[in-house]
């Protein structure tokens, strides 16, 4: 089974820049990206879809996160929100629409069965303080002004209307993966949880 902790980070919710990160326990493999501006639902749940994305085939994936939200999303909401048209028991519409379908179309198309799991954050657990940290990062980086210009998340009008534009990471960026040795950008495996 694969075990990938994810997080996201918005430094001003609503608005601020947001970072999203996840970090495979096997192997320290991990990746990050952001958005100059959103939320902090927006960057939990694009860190729950980048996880899945970028775990295809058909061994069982478990996904953790210390955001309800998102986990309770793509477990508990989702196939409800489906057989009601994309609405809510209220009947508005679900709020980050494209990308809650978004993470349904990575469910489904994905081979192997991927489950979630919620877990408390900032108690210790390294994988998840790290993925904390990870999304702290990529979020302070487009709050500089350094995110990837070409990467949009969220346009100024999905903003407002409360839905979400996944972004893709270029394909010149791979994910990273640091195995012992120092791999740019990155950090040694030694070094992923001081």
């Amino acid at each position: 089974m694969i075990i990938v902790s994810t997080d996201g980070s918005c430094l001003r919710n609503p608005g601020g820049a947001i970072g999203w990160a996840w970090i495979a326990h096997e192997g320290g493999r991990f990746d990050s990206g952001g958005a100059a501006s959103g939320t902090n639902q927006i960057a939990e749940l694009t860190a729950l879809l980048r996880a899945i994305e970028a775990h295809p085939g058909d061994e069982p994936l478990l996904v953790e996160s210390d955001s309800q939200y998102a986990i309770r999303c793509a477990s508990e909401w989702l196939e409800g929100w489906k057989r009601k048209g994309w609405r809510t028991a209220s009947g508005d519409q679900v709020k980050n629409l494209e990308l809650i379908q978004s993470i349904d179309r990575a469910i489904s198309g994905r081979q192997g069965p991927v489950r979630f799991r919620w877990v408390r954050g900032h108690v210790g657990n390294p994988f998840n303080e790290r993925a904390d940290q990870l999304a702290g990062l990529a979020a302070q980086e487009w709050a500089a002004g350094r995110g990837v210009v070409d990467d949009v998340l969220v346009s100024s009008q999905d903003a407002e209307s409360g839905t979400a534009r996944p972004a893709r990471q270029p394909a010149s960026e791979p994910a990273r993966e640091v195995v012992g040795a120092r791999s740019e950008p990155g950090w040694e495996l030694g070094t992923l949880f001081d």
